[in-house]
């Protein structure tokens, strides 16, 4: 049961993360403010990046 537990908890993280990744994408593609620049795109690709370790985190609960 608790490897279970923690594949839901990675798994959440990982949806949420890809969240956060496409409202950087949307933010970066029209800002409201020209002071941003380039960060909403790094946001995006950590965003992006934490998703994807998230995920096979959660895989690799399934072996436990």
């Amino acid at each position: 049961m608790k490897s279970e537990a923690w594949r839901l908890v990675f798994t959440g993280l990982s949806l949420t993360c890809v969240t956060g990744a496409a409202l950087f994408v949307l933010v970066a593609v029209k800002p409201k403010d020209a002071a941003y620049g380039g960060t909403p795109w790094v946001y995006a690709a950590g965003s992006a990046v934490l998703a994807v370790a998230f995920n096979r985190a959660a895989a690799w609960t399934m072996r436990w």
